[in-house]
């Protein structure tokens, strides 16, 4: 299968400890797309930040026109490379991926199973670990015995689609067409990780992987502390709005 590394040229060093971890001489790097150094004009010509504003309620920051930008290009490469089939995963991640152990063991049992999802989230950003307890309170899959088992992690449908981040996913060559085919209707509007947006407007719904294969590297995230508090100060409040998702997240999966 085809894997792509994004990664800014700048960020040597994030590169070297990606490429120090087993099993990813196979990656292919993609220069990822800089913008931090445009004009807003020029951003303009490529992404649609007015409509980005209606979509989102802000305005959008210049490194996310960059990220959506490179993920794009990424999908146009594995459109274009005719040894993939329609069917088949492209895996993609960013250069701040930390793979669990046993990650191509899982990689493996995974792509064995009759998939059909266009995409399927094997990693997650903002998470202090593989397994964090996060992950089911905040967003819930099916009951355990309901789930897919592939070697040592388990696939299911999420109670709703969310946004995951991009450090790691697959994404089908025909699912990386129905973007392309979004760039020929106007200009790009959407983060790279709405996979809410994805699933409802583009028909494009994904599965999750628990637990998680790739998470943001530690040494890379310097405000993970910040986030775990933040995340345990609001624990209460999640645990209240918890059962209601688990029951939403079980009807999905029987549904399917």
């Amino acid at each position: 299968m085809n894997k792509y590394l994004i990664s800014l040229d700048k960020d040597e060093q994030r590169r070297v400890l990606f490429f120090a971890q087993p099993d990813t001489a196979d990656f292919s790097v993609f220069s990822a797309i800089n913008t931090m150094q445009r004009e807003w004009d020029e951003l303009a010509q490529q992404f649609d930040l007015v409509q980005f504003e209606q979509r989102y309620g802000r305005k959008v920051t210049k490194g996310e026109i960059g990220c959506t930008l490179s993920h794009l290009a990424v999908y146009r490469l594995i459109v274009e490379d005719m040894a993939v089939a329609e069917d088949d995963y492209a895996l993609v991640c960013e250069d701040d991926a930390l793979f669990a152990p046993n990650f191509q063991q899982n990689l493996t049992a995974l792509l064995s199973q009759p998939h059909t999802m266009p995409i399927v989230l094997i990693g997650q950003s903002k998470i202090a670990q593989f397994n964090d307890v996060e992950l089911e309170i905040n967003y819930p899959t099916t009951l355990s015995f309901l789930c897919h088992q592939a070697g040592g992690v388990a696939y299911a449908y999420p109670y709703k689609s969310y946004f995951a981040g991009t450090v790691g996913y697959l994404i089908k060559k025909s699912a990386a067409r129905v973007f392309l085919k979004q760039l020929e209707q106007g200009k790009p509007f959407w983060l790279a990780d709405d996979f809410w947006w994805f699933e409802t407007q583009f028909g494009l719904p994904n599965q999750v992987v628990r637990p998680l294969m790739v998470i943001e590297n530690p040494q890379l995230v310097s405000n993970l502390e910040a986030i775990r508090g933040a995340e345990a100060n609001n624990l209460a409040k999640k645990l209240v709005k918890y059962p209601l998702k688990k029951m939403i997240a079980i009807q999905k999966n029987l549904g399917k």
